[in-house]
């Protein structure tokens, strides 16, 4: 058998390196990426857009919450139409990266298409 080769000592890595794991709950802050909205900032772009586009519905109550640039409407709208516009709309705003539409209809029966005359 072979003689035991004297083993290398380890060498410790450096306390910068990084081996693809993060540690903590996310890995980038807002302020760390250049052009990227806070989610506050996203809330009130997208709160603003809505209403732009729906205008002020009286029967119209949607809020809007947003975590790391993913976005979840809730609320209640009055058809479908408004419902996929909302969330069209929230979709559209620069900086989301995902919707949620958990918005509830307060007339189901405009579900579907149209009626043609």
């Amino acid at each position: 058998m072979r003689e035991k080769e004297e083993e290398e000592p380890r060498k410790e890595p450096a306390k910068d390196y990084y081996a693809g794991y993060v540690f903590g709950s996310h890995p980038y802050t807002n302020d760390e990426l250049p052009g990227r909205k806070s989610d506050e900032q996203l809330k009130e772009d997208i709160i603003s857009n809505i209403k732009k586009k729906l205008g002020s519905h009286p029967e119209s109550n949607i809020s809007a919450s947003v975590f790391d640039a993913t976005v979840t409407l809730s609320g209640t709208v009055k058809t479908y139409e408004d419902r996929a516009l909302a969330g069209q709309t929230a979709w559209n705003t620069p900086g989301v990266v995902k919707v949620l539409n958990e918005l509830d209809v307060s007339e189901p029966d405009t579900a579907g298409p149209k009626r043609r005359i």
